[in-house]
């Protein structure tokens, strides 16, 4: 069986998910290792041992990380993509354009014009559950908590039983076990990895990096997701 640890990002016409599927083994070895780093960290820099992998406050060196120099900030982000790369994982991203959204629903003459977080989100159901039929197992998904959880159990159970909307990667999502559960994400390892990823994405989708230093960066952590042929079905909507 495999989880899938799910986190979002948003920014203007932005809306991003980033899930993250694993195993008990991988899920136990990036949390191991996600623990590891942030002991050393808490020893070189006097932060907490217990502080979360949060994309936002690490890139701008807010909270818990203020007095964090900006490259040992920078090597926090290589070094949590290289402890999820480094494992048997799958990881989903996907993003809806809220306007164009809009757009083509008002077109097309939608029945139902669903809001662009709950169009991502679904794309993300369809393709955990599509991993999860292309590995032969089932899943379970584990979100980020939020204040509209109960609307998106609410979609999930009509999911499951009406199937997804559309006929594109039309499912029932039978390969998903129970509902969606949200957890805290500074309790979960995995849940800050899907943060981190999910912060990335949408950086690399709305921010021209004015400094080349930064866009060095940001390629070099996207070429480890590319070239570590651990993403599958990356892309937007519409």
């Amino acid at each position: 069986m495999l989880l899938c640890f799910v986190d979002e990002s948003d920014q203007g016409d932005f809306h991003g998910f980033a899930g993250l599927m694993a195993d008990e083994h991988a899920t136990k070895a990036i949390t191991g290792t996600l623990n590891r780093i942030m002991r050393q960290i808490s020893v070189d820099w006097g932060i907490p041992a217990t502080t979360e992998f949060h994309g936002h406050p690490i890139f701008h060196g807010k909270e818990a990380w203020k007095h964090v120099p900006t490259r040992v900030r920078v090597g926090v982000f290589h070094k949590v993509f290289d402890t999820i790369v480094a494992e048997d994982v799958v990881i989903l991203l996907r993003w809806v354009h809220a306007a164009r959204l809009a757009e083509r629903q008002a077109s097309n003459f939608y029945p139902v014009n669903f809001p662009p977080e709950q169009v991502c989100f679904q794309h993300i159901l369809q393709r955990a559950q599509q991993v999860s039929v292309n590995r032969d197992t089932h899943a379970l998904i584990i979100a980020d908590d939020r204040h509209d959880r109960d609307r998106h159990r609410e979609r999930f159970a009509t999911y499951q039983t009406q199937g997804t909307p559309g006929v594109y990667m039309q499912t029932n999502l039978d390969r998903l076990l129970d509902t969606v559960h949200f957890a805290p994400s500074h309790m979960s390892r995995m849940l800050q990895s899907a943060d981190m990823l999910a912060f990335i994405y949408r950086r690399m989708h709305t921010v021209t990096e004015s400094d080349p230093r930064a866009a060095r960066e940001m390629a070099r952590l996207w070429q480890t997701l590319v070239e570590s042929g651990r993403m599958h079905n990356e892309g937007n909507w519409p």
